[in-house]
């Protein structure tokens, strides 16, 4: 009997003290929170700052800072001489095609000297497709030098500068080439008018009213005057007409389409060159004397 009533003592006292250490807690007496603390949080906090010491260890910022800037540079000044590199094999790859392009012009013509160019512009404000080269005067060439394609005849050379020089196409009123017809060698001025030069074509003037040409027949340059070399392609006779005052002409479509050339040979030198002006000029001074 006395044992279960001393059982039942220590019960009642521990649960008397439970009850008094939750009411201290609850009213915040400082000495159970000091005891908690001490004995329960603080050995977590201590825990928490050995792995967050032991985290800020293991990350470590580069050692050298200035060596990985240094090499980045030396990366981006290569990359750049690589850039530069595969430009110039670019612009070589550009040349060599447009060299490729006009040897046939050349191994035809042993006489030609020409010079391949690249068209670099058009003006909005032209109405007959001329067009600029990146060639001038430093490259030998001058005024009214024939241009040509691998197909034929786009027209002459109106204008130079140092660097650059602009092309008068065919089919352009300004035009006056010296043809003929191959078959029939009737003969004629090509130049172009306002109203065929939207569809590239060109008209063959100053034609006999008895010649022979028919459709499909090709015309080249004649050489007459000096300004072009002889046998040069122009084009095929599209049709026959007659201008408002009844003469006749020819419609001509070039072998060349000058709305799109992409790049061209200006023409320097030729067998040939200004003889028969300077025959001409001859004669005149002969008879004046």
């Amino acid at each position: 009997m006395k044992s279960s009533s001393g059982n039942g003592m220590k019960i009642l006292v521990l649960t008397v003290s439970i009850l008094l250490i939750v009411a201290l807690v609850t009213a915040g007496n400082s000495t159970v929170n000091g005891f908690f603390t001490g004995i329960v949080l603080s050995p977590l906090q201590r825990a928490a700052a050995s792995l967050t010491g032991n985290t800020t260890q293991t990350v470590k910022p580069p050692a050298d800072t200035e060596k990985l800037e240094e090499e980045n540079s030396k990366l981006k000044e290569e990359n750049r001489k690589l850039n530069d590199i595969l430009v110039e094999y670019y612009d070589l790859k550009e040349e060599n095609e447009k060299l490729r392009k006009f040897y046939g012009i050349k191994d035809n013509n042993d006489d030609f000297t020409l010079v391949p160019s690249t068209v670099i512009s058009r003006d909005p404000n032209e109405n007959f497709y001329g067009f600029v080269l990146d060639k001038g005067s430093q490259d030998g060439i001058s005024e009214n030098d024939p241009v040509m394609t691998e197909n034929g005849l786009v027209g002459f050379v109106s204008e130079v500068n140092l660097k650059s020089c602009k092309v008068t196409a065919m089919i352009s009123p300004d035009a006056r080439v010296g043809a003929l017809d191959k078959k029939t060698e009737n003969q004629g001025i090509i130049t172009g008018q306002p109203d065929y030069c939207e569809e590239n074509i060109a008209v063959m003037k100053n034609v006999s009213a008895q010649h022979k040409m028919e459709k499909g027949d090709i015309i080249v340059t004649s050489g007459y005057g000096g300004k072009y070399p002889k046998n040069v392609r122009i084009g095929t006779v599209r049709s026959l007409e007659y201008d408002y005052t009844g003469l006749p002409i020819v419609l001509v479509d070039p072998f060349e389409d000058v709305r799109y050339i992409k790049s061209a040979a200006v023409i320097t030198n030729f067998s040939g060159k200004g003889e028969i002006e300077t025959y001409q000029s001859s004669s005149v001074q002969s008879s004046k004397n």
